[in-house]
């Protein structure tokens, strides 16, 4: 592991992207992650050269955390001021944003990890150096498009919500987020590991204000790290009654808070999708209100397969398989659901071997009684004779 090997920590550090070669790096990880790893075909990424690049990387500024000549984490940052025409422009309605300089306005994206540097103080150190670096610019809102199994880990870093969330054409169910960088007040509340690097700046506490009163439609917390952990379990047990959820079945209750401790709330708005057909995935979801419907068949002529409601489960071929979803999940009305990462009942696994068998043993006879369902249905439409 990395994370043990003193030897592997003393050769990384954090760079700024400037030549060919450093960009070209950044560009081989990213077509390495989201490409070979991920299995998507985005649009730029060369499959000849291995590299995946769009056109805001020229007036970008991206960082990258390199082993040697080798690049293991990266992000970049776009100006908005240096992108006046770009998707990113309407994409998050900055021109509905009069009160904010386009000066102190960043565009964050394509923030990429190479797995054998995930758990670790890797990622940390690439978003400390250049939290600290858009301060020195004067940088005070950062944008950013994140995607349902990451909403937990920005809400931590001290972003939220501002815009309802939107079906990305590559990356599929994404929320717009923001960070008020100089908010230094939020970012302690809710023990953002910038607080004490914001510290080093100049911060007016106004900025704060603003964004709080603008969009407090949107920028409701979803994680048990933010909200706290009492109380983001009252607000799961006012929606929740344990019997009618399949996957809780058997638990007792500090199991139950264990596990809904664990994931993230995602509210999507009606006539949204949740999950599109062929997109990846390994996250899985337990309806909490308002209903669903799974779908088959193409955007313009889809059957409906089933309807979900309250305690029902989606998602879960892909969470067991890592295989990409078979079919369209979309909400019928405003609804909310509780998303559970692959990578939690992996580490669930390591640490609560009983609270992990017990999920997956309930998930077994929910898939059973879900073929079963199927199959019965499928011989009452059968003709006569050829059941």
């Amino acid at each position: 592991m990395p994370e043990a090997n003193d030897t592997a920590w003393a050769r990384l550090r954090v760079n700024k992207a400037t030549t060919p070669h450093e960009r070209e790096a950044v560009f081989r990880l990213r077509y390495r992650i989201v490409v070979e790893e991920m299995g998507k075909r985005p649009p730029g990424a060369n499959h000849g050269k291995k590299t995946l690049s769009d056109e805001l990387d020229a007036v970008a500024n991206t960082f990258y955390l390199a082993d040697g000549d080798e690049a293991v984490a990266a992000l970049r940052s776009v100006p908005a001021a240096k992108a006046p025409s770009s998707r990113q422009i309407q994409f998050y309605e900055v021109d509905k944003m009069p009160e904010v300089p386009r000066e102190a306005i960043t565009f964050t994206s394509r923030l990429i990890l190479a797995p054998e540097w995930r758990g670790t103080r890797a990622l940390g150190m690439l978003l400390g150096a250049v939290y600290e670096d858009s301060r020195r610019t004067g940088t005070w809102l950062d944008l950013v498009n994140v995607t349902p199994s990451l909403v937990a880990l920005y809400e931590v870093m001290g972003y939220r919500r501002f815009l309802p969330s939107v079906m990305d054409p590559e990356a599929g169910l994404c929320f717009p987020m923001a960070m008020v960088a100089d908010d230094v007040e939020y970012l302690t509340q809710v023990c953002s590991p910038f607080a004490p690097l914001a510290d080093r700046f100049a911060n007016d506490p106004k900025h704060g204000r603003w964004f709080a009163a603008r969009f407090a439609e949107y920028a409701q917390p979803s994680c048990a790290r933010v909200m706290g952990a009492d109380e983001f379990w009252r607000y799961l047990t006012e929606r929740i009654h344990v019997e009618d959820y399949p996957l809780l079945r058997g638990l007792t209750q500090e199991q139950v808070k264990h596990v809904l401790g664990a994931g993230s709330v995602v509210r999507v708005a009606k006539g949204g999708a949740v999950v599109r057909t062929g997109e990846p995935g390994n996250d899985m979801y337990m309806v909490l209100s308002g209903a669903l419907e799974v779908r088959a068949g193409t955007r313009e002529s889809s059957r409906v397969l089933e309807t979900l409601g309250t305690g029902q489960i989606f998602g879960e071929m892909s969470f067991l398989s890592n295989k990409p979803r078979t079919a369209d999940v979309i909400a019928v009305s405003d609804a909310e659901v509780l998303l559970l990462t692959r990578d939690y009942l992996e580490r669930l696994t390591q640490a609560a071997p009983a609270i992990a068998s017990r999920l997956l043993m309930n998930l077994s006879v929910y898939l059973v009684e879900r073929l079963q369902h199927t199959t019965q249905g499928l011989l009452e439409r059968a003709p006569a004779g050829q059941a």
